[in-house]
């Protein structure tokens, strides 16, 4: 993460934070965080924000998708992915509980660790992002998805969402209460470069004998054949 204290003044520093499974992390997994930074940067004289880290957080194996592999196959794969970026990282720490973790406790975690010694962040407040797509914001509008309180305390941090051909984040944030009432917490940032890759797609290949270059990091693929994930039994 970059040096909080070094964030100008009247400017927040904030992180994004991308939960998910991440079986396998895809080429999309990764772009979205620099799609995300881009936007901020360029959106910074409204929203005052400066991007200053990004974390992937692979889910528990007791999130209970027949798809996810080990925790720690899935940990070390998305560790494979970053390795050449110089701010976003893996962070082992929701994989590693007990259970499976709600989201909202996911976030509150990362609040509360990058907060916990002001000294280190120059006396400022880092801000914690969700960074999702329009999918995620689409279940947010579905009563009995999430817990309320929950709901509310993500929109509270914040969310960036990354809105994608066909879909309509800002008629479901008009439509729903909830989300209208978060609305300028809920930060929509257009792909100028699209990219609809999705793990599901990349297992499929991988089960069908196809090439998966391209749609994962060259690391990613030699773990998998490494590994032989999702090869047919």
């Amino acid at each position: 993460m970059a040096d909080v204290s070094k964030v100008p003044d009247g400017l927040t520093p904030a992180v994004l934070i991308s939960c998910g499974s991440f079986s396998p992390p895809t080429i999309m997994h990764l772009r979205i965080f620099e799609t995300a930074r881009d936007y901020f940067r360029s959106m910074q004289q409204v929203h005052k924000i400066e991007i200053v880290g990004g974390f992937l957080s692979p889910v528990h194996d007791k999130y209970g998708k027949s798809s996810l592999v080990p925790a720690a196959d899935r940990v070390a794969m998305c560790q494979a992915a970053l390795e050449t970026s110089d701010w976003v990282v893996t962070d082992e720490w929701e994989s590693k509980q007990d259970e499976w973790t709600r989201t909202r406790l996911v976030l509150d975690r990362f609040h509360q660790e990058l907060n916990k010694d002001p000294a280190l962040n120059g006396g400022r407040s880092v801000r914690v992002l969700l960074l999702c797509g329009a999918d995620i914001l689409d279940s947010m509008s579905t009563p009995g998805v999430w817990v309320e309180s929950d709901l509310r305390q993500i929109l509270s941090y914040g969310t960036a969402c990354i809105k994608r051909s066909g879909s309509d984040p800002e008629g479901l944030i008009f439509s729903t209460d909830v989300l209208y009432e978060y609305q300028h917490s809920i930060f929509l940032i257009r792909d100028p470069i699209e990219n609809q890759i999705s793990s599901t797609a990349v297992r499929r290949a991988i089960k069908r004998n196809q090439s998966i270059k391209y749609l994962v990091t060259d690391s990613v693929e030699q773990y998998i054949k490494q590994r032989k994930l999702w090869l047919p039994k």
